[in-house]
Order: C-alpha cells, then sequence, then structure tokens
C-alpha cells in the first residue's frame, strides 16, 4: 500500500515569503506573498510605512502559524493512518489465524471421526467374521447331529430287529 505523502516547505525569498506544498517528493505548486509588494501596496493606500510593515509582518506571520498548524495537521493524519493501517493489518492477521486454528479444529475432527468409523467397520467386520465362523460351526456340528442321529436310528433299528428276530 503505498502512503501519499504531503509536506509543506516555508521559506523566505527575496523580499517575500514563499510556500510550497509537496506530494511525494514533488513540488505541486509554488505560492509567493511578496511582502515587500504588500507594504508598497498599502502605503499606496496612505496606510503609514511603519503601519504597512507591521500589518504585512502579522500577515506573514499569521501565514506562517497556518502553514505549521497545516504541516502538524498532515503529519498527525499520516500517523493515524499508519497507525490505523497497523491496527487493520494485526486484526487481518489474528483473523487469518482464527481461521487456520478453526482449519485445524475441523481436519482433526475430520480424521476423528474417520477414525471412529474405521473403528466401526473393523468392528462391524470382526462380528460378521464371528457370525461366518458361528456358521460354519454350526454346519460342522449340524452334520455330527445328523451322524449322531443316523447312527441313533441305526442302533435303534437294528436293536429292534434283534429283538424282533429273538421273539
Amino acid at each position: 500500500m503505498a502512503m501519499l505523502k504531503r509536506a509543506i516547505s516555508i521559506g523566505r525569498s527575496g523580499g517575500g515569503l514563499s510556500y510550497r506544498s509537496l506530494s511525494s517528493g514533488k513540488s505541486k505548486s509554488l505560492h509567493h506573498v511578496d511582502t515587500l509588494g504588500m507594504v508598497k501596496a498599502l502605503e499606496a493606500i496612505n496606510v503609514p510605512s511603519t503601519q504597512a510593515e507591521a500589518i504585512t509582518g502579522a500577515f506573514t506571520s499569521g501565514l506562517e502559524s497556518v502553514m505549521e498548524k497545516v504541516k502538524s495537521d498532515i503529519a498527525k493524519s499520516e500517523e493515524y493512518q499508519s497507525t490505523r493501517i497497523a491496527e487493520e493489518v494485526r486484526m487481518l492477521r489474528a483473523d487469518i489465524a482464527t481461521m487456520q486454528a478453526d482449519r485445524r479444529c475441523d481436519h482433526d475432527i475430520l480424521i476423528h471421526k474417520v477414525d471412529q468409523k474405521s473403528e466401526e467397520v473393523i468392528h462391524v467386520f470382526w462380528v460378521f467374521q464371528g457370525f461366518t465362523q458361528l456358521k460354519y460351526e454350526f454346519q460342522a456340528s449340524h452334520y455330527g447331529v445328523l451322524k449322531v442321529a443316523i447312527c441313533t436310528i441305526a442302533s435303534v433299528t437294528a436293536t429292534g430287529a434283534c429283538i424282533v428276530f429273538l421273539l
């Protein structure tokens, strides 16, 4: 951000007072108050020489005061602007830091949720594996029970046939 620098240069030149408004180091305009010409103009309208010089001195003194006040106000304005800009930069940096922290927090929450879901999937997988194992054990025991039932039926039948044969 480029700051617009303004300054006012006041100086005496010849028989008068000159002031210059400066902006970014370049002279914008040159204003010259011809104090000697002013005294002569006042004398031309019958103002005594001492009064003309006093009026001109008061005028140039007032002009110098005003110009110094303007320079002071410009300096204060520039200081205020730089302070305000520094404060805005500080606030923007704080906002950026907050957004980064929020993003990190959101990222951590997302990772935590993914971890939870992964654990749930693994748990479901192990439960499914357990059910599959139980299914195979049930099928194996089912065939075992059928074998025992068939053997029992065969034994009972053989025993019944022997009893019938013996009778």
